[in-house]
C-alpha cells in the first residue's frame, strides 16, 4: 500500500475501553508488529468483511538506518548536481568532490558501526 492510500483515511471514529481492554489491545497490536490503531482498523474492518490492508510498523533496525538513509538521499543529490554541472561543461572543483567522499567514507563507518552495535 502506497503513502497516498494511507492519508486517503479521513474520519476518525471514537469507542471506550476499560483500561485493562485497551492494555489487551496494545499487547495484541505489539505482538503482531503493528500499532493499536491499525490493530483496532483492521480487525473492525474484517469482522465487517472488508479487506483490510495491514501496514507494519518500522522495526528497530529501520529506525536506527533511517538517519543514514536521509543522509545517503543528501549525499546522492549532491552528486547528481555535481554530475550534471560537469555534463553541461562546468568545472566541478576538487574541494567539493573531496568533501562528497569524505561525507560518504563518514556515512559507511556510521553503517558500519551500527552495523556491529550489540543489540538493544
Amino acid at each position: 500500500m502506497s503513502g497516498s492510500n494511507v492519508r486517503q483515511k479521513t474520519t476518525t471514529t471514537t469507542f471506550r475501553m476499560t483500561p485493562a481492554e485497551r492494555a489487551a489491545v496494545f499487547a495484541a497490536a505489539d505482538a503482531v508488529g503493528i500499532g493499536p490503531s491499525t490493530f483496532a482498523r483492521t480487525t473492525v474492518l474484517h469482522a465487517a468483511g472488508r479487506e483490510a490492508p495491514i501496514r507494519k510498523r518500522r522495526d528497530a533496525i529501520a529506525i536506527v538506518i533511517a538517519p543514514a538513509l536521509g543522509q545517503l538521499g543528501k549525499i546522492g543529490s549532491n552528486l547528481n548536481q555535481l554530475t550534471r554541472h560537469a555534463h553541461v561543461g562546468g568545472r566541478v572543483d576538487k574541494e567539493s568532490l573531496t568533501r562528497l567522499c569524505d561525507e560518504t567514507q563518514r556515512l559507511t563507518q556510521a553503517v558500519l558501526a551500527l552495523r556491529d552495535a550489540p543489540p538493544r
